[in-house]
């Protein structure tokens, strides 16, 4: 059995060079980890720079998910943002507040997911900071990114009569969740009883593709590249981080616009389907609200359509209106729905 260390017999700055060890440095930093700042060589262009908190309890729960996973996920989540605004990520900063229920290992642990995200995006972790916590483990990451100023797209771009597209399946992160959740509950109150135990084991077996877009989600650099690649720009983008309906809105709200989708076009995969189907869940409803898919949500100018519906994992899903038009959703059966006011309640999902 292996020892634990607890960090207090190192102290912060043993744990900061044991750390430091296990980070790699890219061509843009001159230096990382280790004296009062990082020194980074400047890019040609804009910077872009986004930060998130990710708290114990709030934001994951790691009764459920390893600490690489929770590593990953907290980089991937600051990753996307960068891409949504056609960025190339370069930098990330680290902070955290540890409580005295963390070791030295699960530290490592938690830096081994992030290091996995990091060389897969080509990101550099130049520094942070480490402090105590009396609520769990709290993750602050800053990351940057770099754009020629022309390349840089917002959110507030979007022109009547471009087609809205996004990219992959959505509302499986948090069916995904639900699964992690109910099975939790199930574990908790199980009272080692084996025979359950297995049954649990055999659902999430089942359910493996829905906890994975949860537990470890992907920042849709690929994407990005395609986009480069057929020289497509989009006039605004985003990535879905709170939902299709509360995305598509931020879009319509920055570009002083309105926004039309179609319930049919909203890409859903199987596993989704087949597990709201199991649960009396409305799978649209999961896919508008949902929340944390991180796919791609952009608009284009209609002379691009062609492209867009010859590549797999891209969807048109609706189209940009004018300012003075109802948000919409349109459903299969004719009905149209204010965007608006959509929400959790509105479909009634059954219990």
């Amino acid at each position: 059995m292996s020892t634990k260390t607890s960090i207090s017999s190192i102290g912060e700055f043993g744990l900061i060079e044991k750390l430091k060890n296990s980070i790699s440095k890219g061509p843009f930093t001159k230096l990382g980890p280790g004296d009062d700042c990082a020194v980074i060589s400047p890019q040609k262009g804009e910077y872009l720079i986004s930060t998130d908190t990710l708290v114990e309890g709030i934001h994951f729960d790691n009764s459920y998910m390893t600490l690489q996973h929770i590593g990953y996920k907290s980089v991937i989540s600051n990753v996307s943002d960068i891409y949504a605004m056609n960025g190339n990520p370069l930098h990330i900063s680290v902070s955290l507040g540890i409580s005295g229920k963390y070791t030295v290992q699960d530290i490592e642990k938690l830096y081994e997911g992030m290091n996995i995200a990091c060389d897969k995006h080509g990101i550099d972790i130049i520094g942070g900071d480490t402090s105590s916590s009396f609520s769990g483990l709290v993750i602050n990451i800053t990351v940057i990114g770099v754009q020629k100023s022309d390349k840089i797209i917002y959110r507030s771009g979007a022109q009547e009569n471009d087609l809205i597209v996004v990219s992959g399946s959505l509302g499986g992160a948090y069916l995904g969740l639900q699964i992690l959740l109910r099975e939790k509950k199930a574990t908790d109150t199980l009272n080692n009883n084996e025979e359950v135990r297995n049954d649990i084991r055999s659902h999430m077996s089942r359910h493996k593709k829905l906890i994975e877009r949860q537990i470890k989600p992907e920042a849709r650099q690929d994407v990005i590249s395609f986009l480069r690649e057929n020289n497509i720009q989009p006039s605004s983008m985003i990535d879905l981080s709170d939902g299709l309906s509360s995305d598509l809105l931020h879009i319509a709200k920055s570009s002083k616009k309105s926004v039309s989708i179609y319930e049919e076009k909203i890409p859903i995969s199987d596993e989704s389907l087949d597990f709201c189907k199991e649960t009396s869940l409305n799978p649209t409803i999961i896919s508008l609200s949902g929340g944390e898919d991180y796919e791609m949500l952009f608009t284009i100018d209609p002379k691009h359509a062609d492209k867009i519906i010859q590549t797999p994992g891209l969807s048109i899903i609706g189209k940009v209106k004018g300012p003075k038009h109802k948000n919409l959703l349109h459903l299969a059966g004719g009905e149209e729905v204010d965007l608006n006011q959509m929400g959790w309640d509105h479909f009634k999902l059954e219990e």
